[in-house]
């Protein structure tokens, strides 16, 4: 009964701001909702026919070319394509805090774990640089992953996993600067990393560089068994 107390005064609390301050869609601008039906059906959302490594497209079945020549070190699935609405909805929770928005994303992000049928012990984050995180003031990744962890009532842990290494932004970069840019720039201080199945999250996978980055840390501190969730996948 006393937990969901704070549920219902959350909620009460929303539903007042929401009458003072009506939300807007991320994806197009439309009052009313953080997400709407109409952003929801533009997404292209990756299903049918991916590489069961990166969680790519593929015309046919089988591994993408990439996977073949350098695959990554854990299996990553993508909800949908970085594209039209879903490419401004990344960019506002990037440059601004919306928690509800960060709930939505979760919540696709369940779907997409339980259609693959994996289980995880915890939910980690690909963690932001000290300096960016100061300048933002918060990591729009940890948002999604947090909210992820409570809905699959897993533990989230936000040491598991630091950035030891300022690295220029990966925009602009071909996929081997990308790779080399990160490479190293990640440590793992999780303890009992042997006893865990970690479900790594970031918002958006271009070239695997970062998920690779941050899975060699884990993997040195002992993880055997890992997958990761990204919102986005760029093409």
């Amino acid at each position: 009964m006393t937990a969901t107390i704070p549920c219902l005064v959350r909620k009460f609390w929303q539903s007042g701001l929401d009458l003072l301050f009506p939300p807007r869609c991320a994806g197009c601008g439309i009052p009313g909702t953080v997400w709407c039906a109409t952003c929801d059906d533009r997404l292209i959302k990756l299903r049918a026919r991916i590489c069961p490594l990166c969680g790519g497209r593929l015309p046919r079945s089988g591994i993408c070319r990439n996977c073949s020549t350098n695959p990554l070190p854990l299996p990553v699935r993508s909800y949908a394509l970085y594209e039209g609405p879903l490419t401004r909805a990344l960019l506002q929770l990037k440059y601004r805090p919306n928690r509800r928005l960060a709930e939505t994303m979760a919540v696709w992000l369940t779907s997409l774990f339980q259609r693959e049928g994996w289980s995880a012990s915890m939910v980690v984050a690909v963690p932001l640089a000290v300096s960016r995180l100061r300048q933002r003031g918060y990591n729009q990744v940890t948002l999604i992953a947090s909210a992820l962890a409570r809905m699959l009532e897993l533990p989230y842990d936000a040491k598991a996993l630091r950035r030891i290494r300022d690295t220029p932004s990966q925009v602009g970069l071909n996929p081997t600067e990308r790779w080399n840019n990160v490479s190293g720039a990640f440590r793992s201080y999780l303890s009992n990393g042997s006893s865990q199945t970690v479900l790594l999250v970031d918002d958006l996978f271009t070239t695997g560089a970062t998920m690779a980055a941050c899975a060699s840390a884990l993997k040195a501190s002992g993880v055997k068994n890992l997958m990761g969730l990204t919102v986005a996948r760029a093409r």
